[in-house]
């Protein structure tokens, strides 16, 4: 009939296997609609739309179709729910303007003083305007050259 997609997803979430089961809140939602060729764009649309209103708001709904040319004039839904009766966590809200260290970070903030001087100078240099020393490798630093003369794995095995 006209309403066969309404009728079909509400009979899937009314379903006597679910007696004991309340699907309001679930937390995913996998949803297969079965139909002819006969079935219609809004009707897929109808059936995805009843059932996501037992889904609580942050669900993931997956809705799919399968089309058996031997149907007609009927569509089969079937639906998966999962995360019933999960505590519905706090949701966790950030404060606002708060800034957080990125570790390995240069540390060096520019300011009005040394805008002018372009980003690469900047960088080679400390904060006191020292050239910065290089990393010579495996996060040395250039005053520590005389360990590579050690190979790595003897010097990783001494760690």
């Amino acid at each position: 009939g006209d309403n066969r997609a309404r009728e079909a997803a509400e009979a899937a979430v009314s379903s006597p296997l679910l007696e004991d089961v309340n699907l309001q809140g679930a937390h995913g939602l996998l949803i297969n609609v079965t139909a002819g060729m006969d079935l219609r764009t809004a009707e897929f649309s109808v059936v995805g739309d009843t059932v996501k209103q037992y889904a609580s708001d942050d669900a993931n709904v997956v809705v799919g179709c399968v089309i058996d040319p031997e149907m007609r004039e009927e569509i089969r839904v079937t639906v998966v729910a999962t995360g019933i009766g999960r505590p519905v966590a706090a949701t966790q809200h950030s404060p606002q303007g708060r800034m957080t260290a990125i570790p390995g970070g240069r540390g060096r903030v520019p300011t009005l003083d040394n805008l002018q001087v372009p980003t690469y100078i900047r960088n080679q240099r400390d904060p006191q305007g020292a050239p910065a020393r290089r990393a010579v490798g495996d996060g040395l630093m250039a005053d520590d050259a005389s360990l590579l003369d050690i190979p790595a794995f003897l010097r990783r095995q001494a760690d």
